[in-house]
């Protein structure tokens, strides 16, 4: 009989999302480890993309611990319109070695397809910051430099690629103390570039991507 895996250790993090200094969303991150080289991610972010127009979105991103290999991701989409009208999208993605099966259900619409992912590939899908620690993990401080990554598209289904480069060491408050933080930058195709703060433990404690700015309230 399989024994049951222990959670060892959970992580809570919460952003305020701001563009041009006005709020515009959150999200929170809670990172969960199980002893048996088992990460989950369960992220919730909501924005307000203009007048009317608000996304939420649910994530559970399952990796494997030593590698930050992805094993499987849900995701659930609700969207409101500026006529009232909304609509739910459901995805599901499950990695088998090198192949992703990714099922998806719009408007009642399901679908299955299968994409053929290097290793290593991250799950990346647009605005929400909680993805990136996937890539964060890979990035090797000892070569430095541009690294390049790729990442699957969950919605479209394709693998598009990007670099990761370690700027600078510099300080900035956090939570109203002065903290060390690295600061990384991002160029990603399809997604366009992000930053992020990163402290010495590892947790994102601000990042900007697609015009917003991501911070850390809790």
């Amino acid at each position: 009989k399989r024994s049951t895996a222990s959670l060892t250790s959970t992580e809570r993090t919460e952003y305020l999302i701001l563009q041009d200094k006005q709020e515009k969303g959150r999200e929170t991150i809670e990172k969960k480890v199980f002893d048996n080289n088992t990460i989950v991610f369960t992220i919730d972010a909501s924005m307000i993309y203009g007048q009317g127009f608000t996304m939420s979105q649910h994530i559970e991103l399952t990796v494997e611990e030593e590698s930050y290999f992805p094993r499987s991701m849900r995701l659930v989409r609700k969207v409101m319109q500026p006529d009232s009208t909304s609509f739910e999208h459901l995805v599901e993605v499950d990695m088998f070695s090198n192949v992703a099966v990714v099922t998806s259900k719009l408007n009642n619409q399901a679908g299955s397809r299968r994409a053929v992912v290097p290793t290593g590939v991250a799950i990346t899908d647009v605005g929400v910051l909680g993805y990136l620690y996937q890539t964060l993990f890979w990035y090797d401080r000892e070569s430095g430099g541009g690294q390049r990554f790729q990442w699957l598209d969950p919605v479209s289904v394709t693998v598009n690629g990007g670099e990761l480069t370690l700027a600078k060491q510099e300080s900035i408050k956090v939570l109203g103390k002065k903290t060390s933080v690295s600061v990384f930058q991002f160029e990603r195709e399809k997604l366009g570039p992000a930053t992020l703060w990163v402290d010495k433990n590892g947790t994102i404690v601000r990042g900007e991507q697609n015009f917003f700015v991501y911070e850390l309230v809790s």
